[in-house]
C-alpha cells in the first residue's frame, strides 16, 4: 500500500509541476485522473491534501518566482483532482436521499397493509411484524421481539412449517406457499395463508420474509360448499334410490298385470301386449341407467374404485372411448372424500366425451400417506391453458364443479395440457379432512 501510495505522490508531484510550468488546461484533465485514482485506491480527501502539500515542497524554486499566483494555479490543479471525491459524495448524498425516500414508501406499505407481513431470523425468531400481525394475533411488537414464529402457530402445523423452511434452505423452492392456523393471544384459531422467502445478506440466507392473510371468510364459504354438496348428495341419494326401488316395485306390479291380462286375452292380442311389455323394458333400462348416474348404490355398497370401474365401463359403452381404470385408494375413504372423487371422475369424463376428441382416457387412483390423488388423462387435443382459461374461465371447460368439491374438502385441481398433447386433470385431496 506504501508504495502504491508513494507511486502516486510522485506522480502527482510531476504532473504539477508540469501544469505549474505550461498552465496547459489539458493538463487540468491529469488531475482529474489523478483524483480518480486515488479514490480508486482507497485514499481519502485528508491525503489528497496531504499528498498536494507535499508536492509543493517538491516544486523547484524555479517554478515559483511568483509564488501568489503559482500557488492558486496550485490551488486550481488540487481542486480538480478533488473532484471525483466530490462527484462521488454528491452521488451518495442523492442515493442516500432516494433509499430513504425509497424506505419510507415500503414503511408505509409495510404498516399499511391489509396482510400481515413479518421477518423472522432462521430460527423462526420474530424480527418484525406490521400493525396488521399486530391486530390479528393480539400481540404487540414489543412481545413479539422476544418471540418464536412457532409460539403462535398450531402444534399440528408445526411441522408443516418448519419443513417449507428446509425446503428454501436446500434450494428445492425459492418461495413456498402454504396454510396453517395461528393461535392469537386470547386463545383465538385463526387460518392463513402464508407465502414466505428466504432473506439474503451477502449471498447468503439471513431471514426469512412472509405475507400471510387471513382466510377465515374463504374457509367458512368452502364449509357452506362441504355442507350444500352433503345435501344435494343426500337428495340425490333419495331419488335414485327412489327411482330403483319404488319405481322398480310399480314397474314389477305392472308387469305381474300384464301378465295376468295376457292369459285372459286371444292370441292375436297377445301380440300387442308383448310390445307393450318391450316398451316397458325400455322404460325400466332408463330408469335403472338415471339412477346409477345419480348416485350408484355401488358406491355406497363397494367404494370408490369398483363405482368408478362401473362408471368408466357405461361411459365406455355410450361414447365408444377405450377407458382404463388403475390403481388402489387402499381401502375404503369417507364418504364425503369417495362422493366428491366419484362426481370430479364422473365429470371429467363427460368433458373428455364432449370436447377432447380422444380415443383413451386413464384414470389412476393413488393412495399416498397424506393425500388421495386421482389423476384422468386422455390422448385429445388438448389445448393451452393458460389462453382458454383467461377467454372462457374455468366453467366452459366444465372444471368448477370439480375444483369446489376438491377445495370443499380441502383439495386442489390441476390442469395439465397443451394442443396435441391431451389432458390431464390432477386431483389431490388431503387425508384427514
Amino acid at each position: 500500500m506504501k508504495d502504491a501510495v508513494q507511486a502516486l505522490a510522485e506522480e502527482y508531484t510531476a504532473a504539477l509541476k508540469e501544469y505549474l510550468a505550461g498552465r496547459e488546461e489539458a493538463l487540468l484533465q491529469r488531475a482529474y485522473e489523478l483524483g480518480r485514482k486515488a479514490l480508486a485506491g482507497g485514499l481519502g480527501v485528508v491525503e489528497m491534501v496531504t499528498l498536494h502539500r507535499e508536492a509543493m515542497v517538491n516544486v523547484s524554486p524555479a517554478a515559483l518566482d511568483q509564488v501568489a499566483e503559482a500557488v492558486s494555479a496550485a490551488g486550481n490543479f488540487l481542486a480538480e483532482s478533488l473532484s471525483p471525491f466530490e462527484m462521488t459524495h454528491r452521488g451518495f448524498r442523492e442515493a442516500n436521499a432516494a433509499l430513504q425516500v425509497s424506505e419510507a414508501r415500503y414503511r408505509e406499505l409495510f404498516e399499511n397493509a391489509n396482510d400481515i407481513i413479518f421477518t423472522t431470523d432462521l430460527e423462526g425468531n420474530f424480527t418484525s411484524i406490521n400493525r396488521a400481525g399486530e391486530q390479528l394475533s393480539g400481540y404487540q411488537r414489543d412481545e413479539t421481539a422476544s418471540m418464536s414464529f412457532a409460539a403462535v402457530i398450531a402444534p399440528e402445523d408445526l411441522e408443516r412449517a418448519w419443513t417449507m423452511l428446509q425446503r428454501k434452505l436446500t434450494g428445492q423452492a425459492e418461495r413456498t406457499s402454504y396454510e396453517l392456523e395461528i393461535l392469537t393471544k386470547d386463545g383465538r384459531r385463526v387460518p392463513l395463508e402464508v407465502s414466505t422467502r428466504l432473506i439474503y445478506h451477502e449471498g447468503k440466507p439471513a431471514g426469512i420474509q412472509g405475507i400471510a392473510r387471513d382466510v377465515t371468510e374463504r374457509k367458512r364459504a368452502e364449509q357452506a360448499v362441504r355442507r350444500l354438496n352433503e345435501v344435494l348428495e343426500e337428495e340425490t341419494r333419495r331419488l335414485a334410490h327412489a327411482l330403483h326401488d319404488e319405481a322398480g316395485q310399480l314397474l314389477v306390479s305392472v308387469y305381474l298385470a300384464l301378465e295376468e291380462i295376457g292369459r285372459e286375452l286371444p292370441a292375436r292380442a297377445r301380440g300387442r301386449l308383448q310390445e307393450v311389455t318391450a316398451l316397458l323394458d325400455q322404460i325400466e333400462e332408463q330408469l335403472r341407467r338415471l339412477s346409477h348416474e345419480l348416485r350408484p348404490t355401488i358406491l355406497d355398497d363397494l367404494g370408490l374404485v369398483p363405482a368408478v370401474e362401473f362408471l368408466a365401463g357405461r361411459v365406455a359403452k355410450r361414447s365408444g372411448l377405450r377407458i382404463g381404470v388403475e390403481g388402489s385408494t387402499g381401502g375404503r375413504l369417507p364418504p364425503l372424500m369417495e362422493t366428491a372423487l366419484y362426481r370430479s371422475v364422473q365429470e371429467a369424463l363427460a368433458n373428455v366425451a364432449r370436447h377432447a376428441q380422444a380415443t383413451r382416457v386413464r384414470v389412476h387412483l393413488r393412495r399416498e400417506a397424506r393425500a388421495i390423488r386421482c389423476s384422468v388423462r386422455d390422448d385429445g387435443v388438448g389445448f393451452d391453458v393458460g389462453t382458454v382459461l383467461a377467454r372462457r374461465g374455468d366453467r366452459g371447460l366444465g372444471l368448477v364443479g370439480i375444483r369446489e368439491r376438491a377445495g370443499a374438502l380441502g383439495g386442489t385441481l390441476e390442469v395439465i395440457s397443451a394442443p396435441g398433447r391431451g389432458t390431464e386433470l390432477l386431483i389431490t385431496i388431503p387425508l384427514g379432512t
